[in-house]
């Protein structure tokens, strides 16, 4: 099952015309979710938890989500094992991993890896707005790139190059 930052009735409301970001969270820490889906919603983010790797995917494709935050470890699996599954399925959205100090997160291994970057806990929610808006955009811009080239000239690179 899906979850969303989508609030309850009456609760939070949407600017009619707004530009919204989706993005997917990759966690099964719902307390840690809420706070960052309620403070994302005012800077018109609009972010999505899943707690697998399929509810991901899942989300990705249905909200046409541009920037996944996962978590070190989740359900079913690690960072390890989400970003080669949005570098193969979902190749122009751009990765964030959301980590603990303690968890000794090697951001070589990261970068590497194709992570666009990392966000610290407790999450800075400035820090957060701002890497999601940037990362959009340059998902947007590689998307947008490669449309106006051919094949034959647009470099495409690794998944993650526009992260770099």
């Amino acid at each position: 099952m899906t979850r969303s930052s989508q609030p309850r009735a009456g609760r939070l409301r949407e600017v009619p015309g707004t530009n919204w970001i989706e993005c997917v969270y990759l966690t099964c820490f719902r307390s840690e979710f809420s706070v960052l889906a309620i403070i994302l919603h005012y800077s018109a983010i609009r972010m999505h938890r899943a707690e697998t790797l399929e509810e991901a995917d899942f989300l990705l494709t249905v909200t046409g989500g541009t920037v996944l935050l996962s978590d070190v470890m989740f359900l079913d699996g690690s960072w390890q094992d989400a970003l080669p599954m949005v570098g193969k399925l979902h190749p122009f959205v751009a990765s964030l991993i959301v980590a603990d100090r303690a968890d000794g997160l090697s951001a070589g291994d990261a970068y590497a890896r194709g992570a666009c970057g990392a966000l610290l806990k407790p999450v800075d929610s400035s820090r957060a707005i701002q890497m999601i808006r940037t990362l959009h955009e340059a998902a947007r811009d590689r998307v947008s790139v490669l449309r106006d080239d051919s094949l034959d000239t647009a470099w495409l690179g690794p998944t993650s190059a526009h992260c770099r």
